[in-house]
């Protein structure tokens, strides 16, 4: 994006793979300081000595408690200094990352929720710049490619302006039911025939959700009287609030 310094933010759930993709990084010619890696610990090095020296630069100004100063510590060194952060859904915890413009997922969770977290830190309202989201995929494993299948075409989660769309609102009882389903599929099917069995029902059982808040929501609007169609409205509304607090 033009007048945007490149930056990019690498997300992985692994501290293990953040180190394997730092050294992978430094092999091909990025610099000590052009790679940042941050898991919502404080305890290595780099972290401390970054953490020193925005105390310094900010002595008497702020007093917001360690753990959020940490954090500021981190995005004002990635957005002055470093070219790469890789982090982990922990560390990415409250950072405003509005200056980075592109975001790869090394490893996509399997909770829709999460990915519209990760997508947030950079792509929130307020957002003047194009954000490139990547996602990488093991497109020989059958159960990785049926897993991004959903989270591409169900719930819509990389074609949205915002993340993912309403769909996933009516749909989902929550991520983390997603994501044990998901967990089962991977620990219980021991064959593709098997997977693709698994991944057909659970895309009938989203379909049938779906289908199912669609006709309820026309019943309310076409046949109730007016206060039943307020009272289904306000729990739907405070559905949607309680959706919104657990993201």
């Amino acid at each position: 994006s033009e007048g945007l310094n490149q930056k990019a933010v690498v997300f992985t759930e692994s501290k293990r793979t953040q180190k394997y993709m730092a050294a992978e990084l430094r092999r091909s010619g990025y610099s000590e300081e052009d790679i940042l890696l941050f898991n919502g610990d404080f305890d290595d090095a780099m972290t401390k000595e970054i953490f020193r020296t925005w105390q310094v630069k900010n002595f008497g100004k702020t007093n917001y408690g360690r753990s959020v100063e940490y954090k500021h510590a981190i995005v004002d060194y990635f957005k002055s200094h470093a070219k790469i952060l890789i982090v982990t859904d922990a560390g990415s915890e409250g950072l405003n990352l509005q200056f980075c413009n592109t975001i790869i997922n090394y490893d996509l969770p399997w909770n829709p929720q999460k990915i519209e977290q990760r997508i947030g830190r950079c792509h929130r309202y307020g957002q003047t710049h194009d954000v490139v989201a990547i996602n990488l995929l093991n497109t020989d494993n059958e159960a990785d490619r049926r897993v991004y299948d959903i989270l591409s075409k169900k719930f819509e989660l990389f074609e949205g302006v915002f993340g993912a769309s309403d769909v996933a609102l009516g749909a989902l009882e929550s991520g983390v039911s997603f994501e044990k389903r998901i967990l089962e599929i991977y620990q219980n099917c021991k064959n593709i025939t098997a997977i693709r069995k698994a991944f057909a029902a659970l895309n009938r059982q989203l379909d049938a959700r779906k289908n199912a808040h669609a006709a309820e929501l026309r019943s309310i609007l076409l046949t109730e009287s007016r206060e039943a169609k307020g009272q289904a409205l306000e729990k739907t509304k405070a559905d949607i609030d309680k959706y919104l607090r657990d993201v």
